[in-house]
């Protein structure tokens, strides 16, 4: 009856403005997902306080307390690795973190 909404935003045809700003919500849902899968061995606390801030040209943005930004990032190639096998392609060429 009723249909996700992954699903019908797919199948919208709108402005390249519209489509970034979607394409960038979806970035962040797979990012939050794959975050929980990849670094499954941090506290789930640790894990929580991560946050997507932004994706804009191929480069994604996280924001975490700081020895969750620097495990982050000795490990962010994996992520990386994961996030783009997420999506079938190079989507995500670099990772920047940001301590909050």
């Amino acid at each position: 009856m009723f249909k996700p909404v992954g699903s019908i935003i797919g199948n919208l045809h709108l402005r390249s403005k519209s489509q970034g700003a979607i394409f960038a919500l979806q970035v962040k849902r797979i990012t939050q997902e794959q975050i929980t899968k990849t670094f499954q061995d941090l506290p789930r606390e640790a894990i929580h306080q991560i946050k997507v801030k932004s994706f804009r040209n191929s480069q994604l943005t996280l924001s975490a307390p700081t020895l969750i930004s620097l495990e982050l990032k000795m490990r962010s190639e994996g992520l990386k690795d994961q996030l783009n096998k997420a999506f079938g392609k190079d989507i995500i060429k670099r990772i920047v973190f940001r301590v909050s």
